[in-house]
């Protein structure tokens, strides 16, 4: 990394001409948006305080500040992470090296949810809840339901509860440790919380193992490995969840999960060979399919149907 700038007696917009250079030789996509952004941290606000503050002169406090976030940043931590915040869904969301960092892709997992349950369910279920994005979104959509959040960390948990509390949903949403590779956690579950769930949400770990040394070094190095390793061929999440969905979903309940790139027919065939009905396979806006959804029909339904 090359030597950082000396920020001291530099006006605000000096000092975000002078982060741009660091940036680019750490192989930062956009340095000057990311300039932008790091000053307006520094500032208290937004980007929008570079320029209106631009011939101001940075603070003693400011200028170490800046050096010390433009530091962490050319060392490739997630800008989320340094900013602290996320917004997902018109929410803004803590996030942690704890969590992975919300992404919009993400959404189109909510959007699709929120098409096929037309009105709000009684109970939700977020497995690898994360920093709490997708259950907290859905809830802020469906104002009669319950939540439940689940994830394997408890430092992830806790960012949840956080968020959960922030957004005004802490009496709405709770969050549970647990973990899908062990036995009776479907049945434990849904004994202790109040299942079984009319809806079931999850954006698993689902990078194949080998791939991750690929991934960008945000990302590799910066976000929990244990939310990324999908196993072999990123999809032991799926195989493990979808023969618990029996146990997890109410008659005719709505399960939805994110899939990875080339994994959508894969998880499609998981869930009709698991008996349950395909409702739509969803794109984002980058025309990778990015959520795949299924029903688990009614006893009664099929027993009408033979």
């Amino acid at each position: 990394m090359s030597s950082l700038p000396d920020f001291e007696s530099l006006t605000v917009g000096a000092a975000q001409r002078a982060c741009v250079a660091p940036l680019k030789d750490a192989d930062i996509d956009e340095p000057v948006m990311e300039a932008r952004l790091l000053v307006g941290f520094v500032l208290g606000g937004g980007p929008e305080r570079v320029l209106a503050d631009r011939d101001e002169p940075l603070s003693a406090e400011q200028a170490l500040a800046l050096k010390a976030v433009l530091s962490q940043r050319c060392q490739r931590v997630p800008m989320a992470q340094i900013i602290g915040v996320r917004e997902f869904w018109s929410l803004p969301f803590k996030v942690t090296s704890a969590t992975l960092t919300p992404r919009p892709d993400t959404e189109t997992l909510v959007e699709a949810l929120l098409h096929h349950v037309s009105e709000s369910p009684a109970r939700v279920l977020d497995l690898g809840s994360g920093s709490g994005c997708i259950l907290l979104a859905v809830l802020s959509e469906w104002p009669d339901a319950m939540g439940v959040g689940v994830d394997a960390s408890a430092e992830a948990l806790d960012v949840a509860r956080e968020n959960s509390e922030v957004l005004g949903m802490g009496s709405r949403a709770k969050f549970v440790q647990a973990d899908w590779s062990q036995e009776q956690w479907a049945q434990a579950l849904v004994g202790s919380w109040g299942g079984p769930f009319d809806v079931v949400a999850s954006n698993p770990p689902y990078i194949p193992a080998l791939d991750i040394e690929a991934l960008e070094t945000d990302v590799r190095t910066h976000e929990p490995r244990r939310a990324l390793d999908g196993g072999d061929d990123g999809l032991d999440a799926y195989r493990a969840i979808i023969p618990q969905l029996s146990v997890l979903l109410t008659d005719d309940g709505v399960v939805g999960f994110e899939v990875g790139i080339d994994q959508a027919d894969d998880v499609a065939a998981m869930i009709l060979d698991a008996g349950y009905e395909l409702l739509e396979k969803r794109a984002d806006l980058g025309g990778v399919v990015r959520a795949v959804i299924g029903k688990k029909v009614s006893k009664r339904v099929k027993g009408r149907d033979k």
